[in-house]
């Protein structure tokens, strides 16, 4: 057996109520042969993904969130539809499983995101780095 390093997950798809229902569960490991398995939860153990007649196929998947830790001073830039711009501090780094960091930063309802996800995000400002001044963008 070898350890799932990479995430994938086994997609399966029933019929319920008279309705579709999908599901996943993550693939734990590979066996010998290749075989993704999964956990049965009915039996306590490992089981080819590919066991049940509601298997539809593996896909890949993000590296899961494993920590957080304080944002640590960073900000983030966003640039308005105007050409000025508004800084914002950090309020954590999101740490994936595969060591890559995401910086975090919270909406105007207080909700965290992700800060490189925004459309208007324009860079990451470290602590003590002087302040962009908000100015009309020249390049239009």
């Amino acid at each position: 057996m070898i350890p799932a390093r990479h995430p994938y997950e086994a997609n399966y798809q029933q019929e319920e109520d008279g309705r579709t229902v999908y599901r996943s569960k993550p693939v734990i490991a590979w066996d010998d042969e290749g075989q993704a398995l999964v956990a049965d939860e009915r039996s306590g153990r490992l089981v080819p993904a590919n066991n049940g007649r509601t298997f539809t196929g593996l896909s890949e998947v993000g590296h899961p969130v494993v920590g957080a830790i304080p944002g640590g001073g960073w900000g983030v830039r966003f640039k308005n539809s105007d050409g000025t711009f508004t800084e914002d501090p950090l309020v954590a780094w999101t740490v994936r499983s595969d060591g890559t960091l995401t910086p975090i930063d919270t909406d105007s309802l207080g909700e965290c995101q992700p800060s490189t996800a925004m459309s208007n995000f324009d860079g990451l400002v470290a602590p003590g780095a002087k302040t962009r001044t908000a100015q009309p963008d020249s390049s239009d």
